[in-house]
């Protein structure tokens, strides 16, 4: 389908369901991101948001096709903290979704606008709404049309090995020593270790490995917030991951390193059924992207010709080191990093 054609097939969509969009569509034709989305208003003033796929890339194809699966599932169950479904089709060359659009500010903005300054309501409100979405109960249909896979996401061995094996091996070990990751990988086979005894008790084992759904990309730049209350974008990405996953990433991508992360996290590790399991979980989350993410930025860094951009990328590693080695200590040294 060329960009003319799904320029009428948009048309025809938003047409056929009387919708007027705030955007000109016409943006399609010249769009270079992954999709094109825009608010609409139906006849009585009900507001909606319609997203559509542009490029032609299996993999990211599949990741939005999982989207519009999840966003039917949390319609159906008619869950606040997430997009309501109302239309969408995740066969098409470029699969498309309509759901109802949600009042608020992003994140980002928020913290922009507040100086990085959060009440204790609203940070109590995003540890709940982190809390309960990653104990989702996710139907087997659903679960088989996301390929949602909680094998791989409680295997922390092969995700070391990932980083630190070959090429991305060669390029830690520019910025780690070799004790550094041998440290890492004794806190992670201990932890592995520990987690196939518990299997010997069933639901001992349910309550202290908690897998559940994560973001799997979350960042202030997907949340909104209305008053006191949270939503959840783009879940593209939706993955099973340990509870500390979206809580790790979060903390870990809001390099202000203000004091509302820090409460943040200790206040979903007080929700959780046992903190002092979920305080090793973050620590090992956090080691893992700090891996993932110094291997990211070394190969930036070396695209980058710019000497102030090379300076902030620079300053980032510095950060992801730094953080790194606090993980190794464990929970309290990564929060007394801040």
């Amino acid at each position: 389908m060329t960009r003319t054609t799904l320029l009428k097939h948009v048309r025809s969509i938003l047409a056929g369901r009387g919708l007027t969009p705030d955007a000109d569509v016409k943006e399609i034709l010249n769009h270079q991101r992954r999709f094109f989305r825009t608010r609409c208003v139906d006849a009585k003033g009900r507001q909606y948001t319609f997203k559509v796929y542009l490029l032609r890339v299996p993999t990211t194809r599949h990741d939005f096709q999982h989207e519009i699966a999840f966003y039917h599932f949390t319609g159906q169950a008619h869950l606040a903290q997430f997009p309501r479904w109302v239309a969408g089709d995740r066969n098409r060359a470029h699969p498309w979704i309509l759901y109802k659009y949600i009042n608020g500010d992003l994140f980002t903005t928020y913290l922009r606008r507040r100086r990085n300054h959060v009440p204790p309501k609203l940070i109590a409100s995003l540890a709940r709404m982190l809390a309960q979405y990653s104990q989702l109960k996710i139907p087997a249909a659903t679960r088989r049309l996301l390929h949602l896979n909680a094998h791989r996401a409680s295997d922390f061995t092969a995700r070391f090995r990932l980083y630190s094996r070959g090429k991305k091996g060669q390029v830690l070990r520019q910025y780690l020593t070799e004790a550094e990751l041998e440290a890492a990988a004794r806190i992670i086979a201990f932890h592995q270790t520990e987690k196939h005894t518990q299997r010997q008790l069933a639901s001992l084992a349910r309550r202290r490995s908690g897998l559940g759904i994560s973001h799997g990309d979350l960042s202030t730049n997907n949340l909104l917030v209305d008053g006191d209350r949270f939503a959840v974008l783009d879940w593209e990405h939706i993955q099973i991951a340990s509870p500390a996953y979206d809580v790790a990433e979060i903390w870990m991508k809001e390099f202000s390193r203000a004091p509302w992360r820090n409460k943040l996290v200790k206040r979903v590790t007080t929700l959780q059924p046992d903190p002092a399991a979920f305080a090793n979980l973050f620590a090992i989350e956090t080691l893992l992207f700090c891996l993932r993410d110094i291997i990211l930025h070394d190969r930036i860094i070396h695209r980058l010709h710019h000497r102030r951009s090379k300076a902030i990328i620079r300053g980032l590693l510095t950060y992801y080191v730094r953080t790194y080695r606090a993980s190794l200590r464990g929970f309290t040294a990564i929060m007394k990093t801040s």
